[in-house]
């Protein structure tokens, strides 16, 4: 059975760990010869675990699903969140209903959508920027609303939603021309405003699918060990956006010849979203995924052996299939690469091959190293589990069986 662990303590960190638990004090009947000899206990086992732990690097483009991935996994190894960290996510997912609200209605003036009711919308207006002006717009980029700030704001919030003007403005809202920051509005904010009587209440406790969708930036490593078989598997998680797609690279580097695999996210419903760079040049979101990925395997190619394992997920799927099923988005308008791979645009799954094969157009089969797909969905925790399975199965053994002592 596969549990959460700590992560093994590093050997510059161990001892000070190890001091704090066994120190001395009064009325510790510890000799200091015992305390001795249990922290060099404590350092050699974790030197072992170090020994045998294996390493997995997670990268993708900005809003890939990459944290999202790490959550599902701490939540099906139910590594629960502590108090804390509930209170940061409420905080999050406030947030991200006000400042995705707030660009939702920039969308909706841009676009000329009219209000259904501007009785209503336009004085709920009104009333958000007067808030908003009141808590200061800092606390809302840093994601620093408190409850009773929120509560306080959830009535105009519910009648701006309600409004038809506001939820066209939302299925629209990838039409709307340049302002790239404003047109990003949240693939999540229709789950949580779906849902604001359950969230907009007193000592509000965010749910595991509550967390799920959240989204805040991540801007440094973060890294979550999981133990399977009894062999640490440290996931590493870099951050996509821009600049900070420069600590890639240098990971990499720090780990080479430590690590085994290598899982790469592309957000596959991002096919028909673009955004634009500081030189002006627009570029779609999907094919920076691709490039990004090219790019990598190209200038770094020497810290790619054959002994390393490329996991790629397409992730988002549901809003990708939502996209091309319900929704019958042609999918050919949107990919530089059409019409040389000639396929059914309307048809998911041949949409789905085609994304396949176009990898392979970026990890060629004669390059010596393991490459595995899987269609993910990383809110869905029977899908990552299904697919953590998979992984297991076809990938994980392998350096299992080398890292397991004989």
């Amino acid at each position: 059975m596969s549990i959460l662990c700590p992560c093994a303590a590093s050997s510059s960190g161990a001892s000070s760990g190890a001091e704090a638990k066994y120190s001395v004090g009064r009325g510790n009947k510890l000799s200091a010869e015992q305390v001795s000899r249990q922290i060099d206990r404590q350092l050699k086992a974790d030197r072992e675990l170090r020994r045998h732990e294996r390493r997995i690097l997670l990268l993708g483009t900005a809003a890939s699903g990459k944290s999202t991935f790490l959550r599902s996994m701490r939540i099906i190894h139910e590594d629960r969140f502590s108090e804390q960290e509930l209170l940061s996510f409420k905080s999050v997912i406030y947030c991200n209903i006000w400042r995705g609200l707030m660009k939702l209605l920039y969308v909706k003036k841009r676009l000329g959508i009219r209000w259904e009711n501007n009785k209503t919308g336009v004085p709920a207006v009104k009333a958000l920027l007067a808030l908003e002006k009141e808590i200061g717009h800092s606390a809302l980029m840093a994601c620093g609303l408190r409850e009773d700030q929120f509560l306080r704001a959830a009535p105009f919030i519910q009648v701006l939603w309600c409004d038809a003007g506001v939820r066209e403005a939302f299925e629209r809202r990838h039409s709307v021309p340049g302002d790239e920051e404003f047109k990003d509005v949240g693939e999540n904010l229709d789950y949580y405003l779906n849902r604001l009587k359950s969230i907009s209440v007193v000592n509000y406790r965010p749910t595991d699918a509550h967390i799920l969708h959240s989204r805040r930036f991540t801007d440094s490593v973060f890294e979550k060990c999981l133990l399977y078989e009894g062999v640490p598997l440290r996931i590493i998680d870099i951050g996509g956006h821009t600049n900070e797609r420069r600590k890639w690279s240098k990971t990499l580097r720090i780990f080479q010849g430590e690590l085994q695999s290598v899982i790469y996210i592309i957000a596959c419903s991002t096919f028909n979203e673009t955004y634009t760079k500081a030189s002006g040049e627009l570029i779609n979101k999907l094919d920076e995924s691709f490039l990004c990925l090219r790019h990598l395997l190209d200038v770094k190619s020497e810290l790619f052996t054959r002994d390393m394992n490329l996991i790629v997920f397409f992730n988002k799927d549901d809003l990708f299939s939502y996209k091309i099923a319900s929704l019958r988005v042609d999918y050919s308008k949107f990919d530089s690469t059409f019409p040389a791979d000639r396929f059914d645009p309307l048809d998911l799954g041949q949409v789905r091959e085609h994304l396949i094969r176009r990898l392979t157009t970026v990890v060629p089969p004669n390059r010596q190293l393991r490459r595995y797909t899987h269609f993910t969905t990383s809110i869905d925790l029977s899908n990552v589990r299904r697919v953590f399975r998979d992984i297991r199965d076809t990938v994980m053994l392998n350096f299992l069986r080398e890292a397991l002592p004989a």
